[in-house]
């Protein structure tokens, strides 16, 4: 029972401090307003914005209210859909900020199973919350909760996956129950997270990577039933998600097949590789539209666009394998993706509430530096921005640290490592799937979870890393204090 009251308490910390964050206590709301994709979520759940013209894209604000209207017929496949649905069912008027509190509620219940867990081995480990709960809270990242996209549901699943990675490192296999628990974390939010879009399916590979090598042993079994309920859950999990896989990617190619090979071929392929138009079945002159994106203006300003729009497919393959014909070119293509990171405050999505007497801002209808559809907003936005490098090192020092971690585990402190690998493997993951799925279009916004995920990479590598300097330098002092006692 004294578990359990800690693990409540520092649960209703944590969505106390979420609420807070979203103005949902005191305030007003403070949220994401839409580009034009929150009609992929609200129409499945009946929904149209209460502005003037039915429209929320891009009003100056975030459009909280919303009235009743006929669910649209073909809605994204999408874990973020159930969960709107969830709270948006009904006849009456539908206010956003009901969204924000179910993500304050499932937050609060998933961090009260961490937190319990994380008892195991003494109260000191529940130091593994803070990684994936302190970015979280972040308004950066938090305010999306409040907002029609996708993406909070895959934040709310990514906190849940490394919620369960934590319990992970910080227990032993005889910790049965709470290893299960733990299991059933980083299974629930690698499903969750990865099915809320089709960008954030690295989260559900790491999901099934860490169920697969996990060893949890319900009471005094045999030496292998420890090894038995990972690898089984990881099965069960596989199987579970073929079908959604299946229908979310036919929903993204029967609705954005064009939109994404015009971004893919003209702002990330003749950019990275200038000439390569003729390779693509492009007409040469077609390298002068390089770095211009289907939006605002549409594929007819475009040099050879309609060869684009006539296989968009077939053209995406020949990228795609140009890209790996060229890893250098590949790696720097990711490494920018890595960079868009630093514009996770995603700017020309306003964060207060739209009200009538709100007016629209001024040159929307130009790209922004962070929407990555012109290159020279882009290319300004990239070159404005200091230590480019330091999200591709981050990945690959907490890649290292994950190994580290794994080979020495006297230390408990050392097994932050392990939380530090899982999130830069997702983040790696993101920025992969963001530059070949969409190219630089929209960038920040396709890696914004990246985001997130460096923040609690940098956190465990600072919870690992610091404990061992601190001791080292008291070593060291002691060398030197007993130098001259010695004389």
């Amino acid at each position: 029972m004294k578990r359990w009251g800690i693990a409540a308490a520092i649960a209703a910390v944590a969505a106390l401090g979420l609420a807070l964050v979203l103005g949902l206590v005191i305030g007003s709301p403070t949220g994401a307003g839409d580009n034009g994709d929150g009609y992929r979520l609200y129409c499945s759940a009946g929904l149209i914005p209460a502005t003037p013209d039915h429209n929320a894209s891009f009003r100056g604000g975030v459009v909280l209210d919303f009235d009743r209207a006929a669910p649209c017929h073909e809605p994204q496949p999408s874990s973020a859909a159930v969960l709107f649905k969830a709270v948006a069912n009904g006849d009456s008027p539908f206010s956003l900020t009901e969204v924000g509190w179910l993500y304050v509620l499932l937050v609060f219940v998933v961090t009260l199973l961490a937190a319990w867990a994380l008892q195991a081995r003494g109260p000191r480990r529940l130091l593994f919350l803070i990684p994936p709960l302190v970015p979280l809270l972040e308004p950066d990242f938090a305010r999306l909760f409040i907002s029609t996209f996708a993406e909070p549901t895959g934040l709310f699943g990514a906190y849940t996956l490394l919620c369960g990675v934590a319990v992970i490192a910080a227990t032993e296999v005889d910790d049965g129950f709470e290893r299960l628990s733990a299991l059933v974390l980083a299974a629930a939010g690698g499903v969750v997270g990865g099915l809320a879009k089709i960008g954030y399916l690295p989260l559900f590979v790491l999901a099934v990577l860490v169920c697969a090598v996990t060893g949890a042993r319900a009471g005094h079994g045999r030496w292998w039933s420890g090894r038995i309920f990972g690898p089984a859950i990881a099965v069960l999990l596989v199987l579970e998600i073929i079908a959604p896989v299946r229908a979310n990617l036919g929903w993204q190619e029967r609705t954005f097949a064009e939109v994404n090979a015009v971004n893919l071929v003209y702002t990330l392929g003749l950019v990275e590789m200038p000439g390569s138009a003729p390779g693509l079945g492009l007409p040469a002159e077609a390298q002068q539209s390089a770095g211009y994106a289907y939006f605002p203006k549409g594929p007819d300003k475009l040099i050879g666009a309609d060869a684009v729009l006539a296989d968009p497919s077939g053209v995406k393959e020949k990228v795609w394998g140009m890209l790996l014909d060229q890893p250098f070119v590949l790696a720097h293509a990711v490494g920018t993706g890595l960079q868009a990171t630093y514009g996770r405050g995603l700017p020309y999505l306003a964060d207060e509430p739209w009200t009538p007497a709100a007016v629209q801002p001024r040159g929307t209808g130009r790209v922004s530096g962070a929407m990555g559809g012109d290159p020279e907003t882009f290319r300004q936005w990239l070159d404005g921005m200091s230590l480019p490098w330091w999200p591709s090192l981050l990945v690959l020092l907490g890649l290292v640290a994950a190994v580290v971690s794994l080979r020495r585990r006297r230390r408990w402190t050392t097994r932050y490592g392990v939380v530090a690998g899982v999130a830069t493997a997702g983040a790696l993951g993101i920025a992969v799937m963001a530059v070949a799925g969409d190219g630089y279009y929209e960038i920040a916004k396709h890696v914004w979870l990246a985001a997130y995920l460096l923040d609690v990479a940098v956190l465990s590598l600072a919870v690992m890393v610091v404990p061992v300097l601190v001791r080292r330098a008291r070593e060291l002092s002691a060398r030197r204090t007993a130098r001259p006692a010695e004389s």
